[in-house]
């Protein structure tokens, strides 16, 4: 971007409603569901795994696109340049499995967002890959392949954003945090669409982390003032032009070597972003995760589950960028689906889980 683009543009104009509301309600979508153990009963603290297994959790609040980032992670997993190295993804069961077709073929052939959680159901899948050629494999002499071998089981339960509401209390609230506290590594959605409109944001992150605090101080689990997780923070709907030119014209993206644009200093990115949005409750949401988790276990990302609009053999018009239109009043994917920064989260998390232990 030029100087004199940077000039004209010193403030950017606030961001508007959308009717993108990605994954629209449906009367008809089936619900996938499973037996979810009792929270009374106690769930045991995030502890080191067996081997390489790490457990993963997924949060945010409604509409920031977490059954969106679950239908693209095997999308993402299978990327043909092996920028992520090679990975098998395997349903731990039917419900998992059933998820994972449906939701794949949702995006990719009727090209249409997956409908919303309505119910809580438990989904698990054991991812098992190998950094070996990736720009994420490390060398270690005499035993490179063996440090490059990665397994973690990403298990989510599932819940609707409005669980992890902070007034919100019932079996399924503490169910949605009991599965939280017993992960490893934690990804959390922020969705910049929904704060720019309602500034609400904070109210599904802040009872979450108290519950999950007190729970982790009853087991001994503290690692001094902080939770023991890892987390990974991602900005969501990166491609969505709303928040694309608000980037842009802050001077925080760049094009990579794929011709994809890209944030080189996410955190940055995240805490301009929070004082960008006047009156929303972004930076509440930078400090409490600050507070609660220990600096080294943070992680930022600009994130797109869908990914940009390409050309055809690759790179991204900056003038055509968007990967979404109306159709009928329903938003509809333009064309082919480029997860975007949707494997990052899930690899840093591991290496730095893998490096604490």
């Amino acid at each position: 971007m030029s100087a004199e683009e940077q000039g004209e543009v010193r403030f950017p104009p606030e961001l508007r409603p959308t009717t993108r509301g990605e994954e629209p309600q449906a009367e008809s979508a089936p619900q996938w569901r499973e037996a979810v153990p009792d929270a009374s009963a106690g769930v045991p603290a995030p502890r080191r795994p067996t081997g390489d297994r790490v457990r993963i959790g997924l949060w945010g609040s409604p509409t920031s696109g977490k059954t969106t980032f679950l239908a693209a992670l095997r999308l993402a997993a299978q990327e043909p340049s092996g920028a992520y190295g090679r990975w098998q993804v395997v349903a731990a069961d039917d419900v998992s499995e059933a998820f994972l077709i449906q939701s794949s073929r949702e995006l990719t052939i009727d090209r249409r967002f997956p409908v919303a959680t309505r119910e809580s159901g438990l989904l698990s899948w054991l991812f098992r890959g190998d950094l070996t050629g990736s720009r994420y494999a490390r060398k270690r002499f005499g035993r490179s392949r063996r440090a490059n071998q990665l397994e973690f089981e990403f298990s989510v339960l599932d819940a609707p954003g409005g669980h992890y509401e902070d007034l919100y209390q019932n079996v399924d609230g503490d169910r949605a945090t009991a599965h939280l506290a017993a992960s490893t590594g934690l990804i959390y959605l922020f969705d910049p669409m929904r704060e720019a409109v309602d500034g609400d944001s904070f109210a599904y992150l802040n009872g979450t982390l108290a519950r999950l605090t007190r729970r982790c101080m009853a087991a001994g689990t503290l690692d001094g003032p902080y939770l023991p997780h890892h987390i990974a923070v991602c900005v969501t709907k990166f491609d969505d032009p709303e928040v694309f030119e608000r980037a842009r014209r802050g001077n925080w993206t760049e094009l990579g070597p794929q011709g994809t644009p890209v944030v080189p200093d996410p955190e940055g990115f995240f805490d301009w972003l929070a004082q960008d949005l006047h009156g929303s409750t972004m930076e509440l949401i930078g400090r409490a995760i600050r507070s609660s988790f220990h600096p080294s276990r943070i992680h930022f990302f600009a994130t797109s589950a869908i990914g940009f609009s390409t050309r055809p053999g690759g790179g991204v018009d900056l003038g055509r960028f968007g990967n979404v239109h109306q159709v009928g009043g329903e938003p509809q994917i333009l064309g082919a689906i480029n997860p975007h920064n949707v494997m990052d989260p899930v690899i840093a998390l591991l290496l730095g889980i893998k490096k604490r232990w």
